[in-house]
């Protein structure tokens, strides 16, 4: 078999592989390989002219500008604070049960996970802004705007108040509910006077620390964790719940339950 015959038996391959990829940057890499195989095609063929307007265009032009279409369209934007065990960082990585969901759900529809952390209190402004197309971190029901969509309760939780009123005197008195996690950390473990509302994940984290300091009273009702999404994007949120109804009865969403918080 001659080098033109063994090409044009691999163009329709790669033509394959291009088209069934489900993660946009992959296809874009294998339709750049069709471009490049093609215009060795044409270059055997002895067309070079054809061959160099084919690399120029169809391999380099086409690819760069896919490139940049996917930039934003290739990925699904997280935004949320940290909360141990659903969505956290370890080192170089993030890990928890709403990172394992997302990034699932990700997979699903061929996008990459993007991950930003920001205090509660802009996690839905970035939302409402179009910066981000989902907020997780342990969100719960009670706390989320009505205008945000919000998806069912992935994992039951409570709600815990920590008011440190015997506490020594802070360097600066101050409201911490809606600040970074970890500054909330640094205040119990310096016994800064505050009230601390939170929920099981982040209480649990904080009584490690020990609580001698501080009146702790659990509100009484049911709450759980959920997903926020901006009042526009209807078809990512039916899609979403979708996914975490099939998670629940496909018991791959209590498996994941269980692996953090058993």
């Amino acid at each position: 078999m001659t080098s033109q015959q063994a090409l044009l038996v691999l163009l329709p391959f790669i033509a394959a592989f291009g088209l069934t990829r489900r993660r946009r940057l992959t296809a874009v890499i294998g339709m750049g390989m069709f471009s490049l195989t093609l215009s060795a095609v044409y270059l055997l063929l002895h067309a070079p002219d054809v061959a160099i307007t084919e690399v120029a265009i169809g391999a380099a032009l086409v690819t760069f500008i896919y490139v940049l279409a996917i930039r934003k369209t290739g990925r699904l934007v997280i935004v949320g604070d940290e909360a141990p065990g659903l969505l956290e960082r370890e080192g170089d990585r993030i890990t928890g049960l709403e990172q394992e969901i997302l990034a699932g759900f990700a997979r699903h529809l061929g996008l990459d996970l993007v991950v930003h952390f920001l205090p509660r209190e802009e996690v839905e402004e970035a939302l409402l802004r179009g910066e981000a197309d989902i907020a997780a971190g342990g969100i719960v029901h009670v706390d989320a705007e009505d205008r945000l969509l919000k998806t069912q309760g992935h994992l039951p939780t409570g709600l815990f108040q920590l008011t440190g009123e015997d506490a020594a005197e802070p360097k600066q008195a101050q409201e911490t509910e809606w600040i970074y996690f970890s500054d909330v950390l640094e205040a119990v473990r310096a016994q800064e006077k505050g009230v601390y509302t939170l929920d099981l994940a982040r209480f649990i984290a904080v009584s490690r620390l020990g609580l001698s300091g501080y009146a702790v009273e659990r509100l009484s009702s049911s709450f759980s964790y959920i997903f926020l999404l901006p009042p526009d994007r209807e078809e990512l949120h039916q899609r979403l719940s979708a996914h975490l109804d099939h998670l629940r009865q496909s018991g791959e969403l209590g498996e994941m339950i269980r692996r953090y918080f058993s």
